[in-house]
């Protein structure tokens, strides 16, 4: 469908073919995900293991990864500080670990995803992009995901859910956009969305589910 490329251009790993990008009113350019993070977009990627984390490292090195321009002071790293800013975003978050300097890849695949998020939103991001955010995690780590997903709307944060699953489009979203071979097939606002209206654009049938 393309979901997946489409997010992975707003946030600079790959290039789009045309288009641009218009965040608070101003157009932006987005070249790099350093581009990207200095703008205040953040990814989330579907593979957390392979793409989202370094597994080998500990939850403090991975949270504090895209921070370090915070946590040092004349190109030395500040362990306190850098602690400071992990243990704050494993709190928010509900990290379950026995500490800070545990192995993320020694972590339940929710615990690992929190870590993921923990390490964007303390870049203090004005948009995250979860693509596929409760894949392969269990149903009360998905409920927690999904619970901190809302607050981070209630507090003014632009979230971009990409999500295969329908009740949880359903549930979660103010606004759908349906794609199909790379292009958008459908806009649906909250007010009067249904599971047909979506498997009707992304089939592109307008009979399906009829």
């Amino acid at each position: 469908a393309g979901r997946s490329e489409f997010c992975q251009a707003l946030f600079g790993v790959t290039r789009p073919s045309a288009g641009t990008v218009t965040l608070s009113g101003k157009p932006i350019a987005v070249r790099s995900p350093s581009d990207a993070i200095d703008a205040g977009i953040v990814y989330v990627p579907e593979e957390r293991g392979r793409h989202g984390a370094i597994t080998a490292m500990s939850i403090v090195s991975n949270i504090s990864l895209p921070s370090l321009k915070v946590t040092s002071r004349r190109n030395f790293l500040r362990m306190a500080e850098e602690f400071e800013l992990a243990r704050k975003y494993a709190e928010r978050l509900d990290l379950r670990a026995a500490s800070l300097s545990q192995p993320v890849g020694t972590l339940s695949g929710g615990n690992q995803q929190k870590v993921v998020i923990g390490k964007w939103l303390a870049t203090l991001p004005k948009v995250i992009i979860l693509d596929e955010p409760t894949k392969g995690i269990d149903i009360g780590s998905k409920a927690a995901v999904h619970a901190f997903m809302s607050q981070l709307a209630v507090e003014g944060l632009a979230v971009i859910m990409v999500s295969s699953e329908i009740p949880e489009i359903l549930g979660m979203s103010d606004r759908v956009i349906v794609m199909r071979e790379g292009r958008m097939a459908g806009v649906f606002e909250r007010e009067g969305l249904s599971p047909e209206a979506l498997v009707r654009a992304a089939t592109g049938n307008k009979e399906a589910a009829a």
